[in-house]
């Protein structure tokens, strides 16, 4: 997998604390992509804001590769 873009923007109705990130990844093949969103605490740090939303969306990914369907 490889991260193409990361992009920080407030999250509406949860207050400056928040932010929402969203990552768009490449997977195996150059027709595959997954486009992950998630809300983590703003650190007023853009770099450190984008890491925290990187590590949720890397442990929703894990979460959801696990599910076992039946």
């Amino acid at each position: 997998m490889k991260i193409l873009s990361a992009k920080l923007a407030p999250h509406s109705g949860a207050g400056p604390e928040k932010c929402l990130v969203t990552l768009h990844v490449a997977l195996a093949g150059p027709q595959e992509s997954m486009t992950i969103a998630v809300v983590v605490s703003n650190e007023k740090d853009e770099s450190a804001t984008r890491e925290g939303g990187i590590a949720r969306a890397k442990d929703f990914a894990r979460e959801f590769a696990n599910l076992s369907l039946k």
